[in-house]
């Protein structure tokens, strides 16, 4: 890199002004990014952080089907509850008999898987109460099931 130095004084004896330089003094640029890459080099192994986890073996592909169908319980907009399955059939319950309707359809069994579907016109509020209605019987294994619109 070459540099411009000049004396200052003209030759008539007076002051001279300098020119202005537009060349960029990169030195302390190159400076800093060389400190930040020495911090980053040095912090950038200390970020990760290990976690040792026990993680099951892998399944085979094709599990076998759920022996048990599970439950659906139907909230609509009038306030009926229905609660069965495709195949055995459905029960009318209402929040008076919702416990009974469910522990008839799962006989008792709390395991069950419970699929909780509700009409685009319920309001939020009586879908939480439907869930927590279920969850208070003890029925824990439960989802919310949503329908694909096909157009």
């Amino acid at each position: 890199m070459a540099g411009n130095i000049g004396t200052g004084v003209s030759a008539k004896g007076g002051r001279k002004r300098y020119g202005d330089n537009a060349e960029i003094n990169v030195t302390p640029f190159v400076d800093v990014m060389l400190v930040l890459l020495i911090i980053f080099m040095v912090s950038a192994p200390l970020a990760t952080i290990s976690i040792p986890l026990d993680l099951p073996p892998p399944v085979p592909s094709e599990l076998p089907p759920d022996p048990l169908e599970p439950i659906y319980i139907s909230l609509q907009d009038t306030g009926v509850i229905n609660v069965g399955t495709p195949l055995t059939g459905e029960l009318q319950a209402d929040w008076t008999n919702l416990s009974d309707a469910i522990k008839q359809k799962t006989n008792g069994d709390t395991t069950r898987k419970i699929f909780i579907r509700a009409d685009q016109k319920v309001i939020y509020s009586d879908v939480m109460r439907l869930m927590d209605a279920i969850d208070h019987d003890g029925y824990k294994n439960k989802a919310l099931v949503a329908e694909d619109v096909v157009d």
